[in-house]
């Protein structure tokens, strides 16, 4: 995760803005901001999302993921949504999810009824499950 940290930083230079500046224009704390800037947490998913609109970029390329920084974007869906359409997208069973040993199969059902949103670390695990981008998983690819 330590490309998220340099990625977001070498963003901000980018925009030629501060943490204050950033945390006020998507609605979070400059505190939330310095801690990602000093490696002390990781964002959810919801807020991983909104510095990717903000930037005007993938969360894959946030992550360290990919090169490729621009791209267009959609408004991610309900995750619970996201959850049905990617086990039909992949053709694959619910316990072909949870199977794996990855992912507990209370965390996909909570995720199937709206409960509980994913953590960035269950939405990576999917990427790479399903070998694809994590945009994709969220739904957010045009």
């Amino acid at each position: 995760m330590s490309n998220f940290y340099e990625t977001l930083k070498d963003l901000i230079l980018e925009k030629n803005i501060n943490n204050k500046i950033l945390a006020a224009e998507i609605g979070l704390s400059a505190s939330c901001i310095t801690d990602y800037a000093l490696k002390n947490a990781l964002p959810s998913i919801r807020t991983l999302v909104r510095l990717a609109d903000y930037f005007n970029c993938s969360t894959d390329y946030l992550l360290g993921r990919e090169s490729d920084q621009y791209l267009h974007f959609k408004k991610c869906p309900p995750f619970s949504e996201q959850i049905i359409f990617l086990t039909k997208y992949f053709g694959c069973k619910p316990v072909d999810i949870y199977g794996s040993g990855k992912i507990s199969k209370s965390n996909y059902f909570d995720w199937k009824k709206g409960k509980r949103q994913p953590t960035l670390d269950n939405v990576i695990k999917l990427a790479e499950r399903f070998d694809c981008r994590i945009d994709f998983i969220l739904g957010r690819e045009s």
